[in-house]
């Protein structure tokens, strides 16, 4: 079954997609649930899937259904659970070229959503300083848990 948040953060991600496109106009259609992911983009130069997940627990079932032929987004909340998930497996997202991971709290006071591009990250980031790097990222957006989300949108 399909929980509020995840169907909240599809409708967020769908607007936040939109929203970027104004200036470009590069998308020709956004449809749900095509090849088994949350939200397709067909943009006139690149496909992107997009795996809405808003508490991030198994990271190989992620892994195994990303390449390197198209481009890939994960949008999370931005909880430190995800975070810290995010920085545990971070040798196994660095693999992925097109991969983008979107962390967003709707509700933020301050940023709405930070994005981290495992891939080039890992190439111009000194692995000693990753985690605080990305600590200062997360920072920017308030940390959110799916049960805080699920009370923001049924309250």
């Amino acid at each position: 079954m399909e929980s509020k948040a995840h169907s909240f953060l599809v409708d967020w991600t769908i607007d936040y997609i939109k929203n970027r496109d104004i200036a470009a106009k590069k998308i020709e259609h956004i449809e749900n649930g095509k090849d088994g992911f949350d939200l397709y983009v067909k943009y006139k130069d690149r496909e992107q899937y997009f795996m809405i997940i808003a508490r991030i627990e198994d990271i190989d079932s992620i892994t195994q259904r990303l390449n390197n032929d198209a481009y890939f987004s994960i949008v999370t909340l931005n909880s430190k659970e995800n975070f810290n998930t995010i920085v545990k497996n971070w040798s196994k997202l660095i693999n992925f070229k097109f991969l983008n991971i979107i962390f967003a709290n709707p509700f933020s006071e301050i940023d709405k959503k930070w994005i981290i591009f495992p891939h080039t990250h890992h190439k111009i980031c000194d692995e000693s300083s990753l985690e605080n790097g990305l600590k200062s990222m997360f920072s920017m957006v308030e940390p959110i848990e799916e049960e805080q989300l699920t009370a923001k949108i049924t309250g």
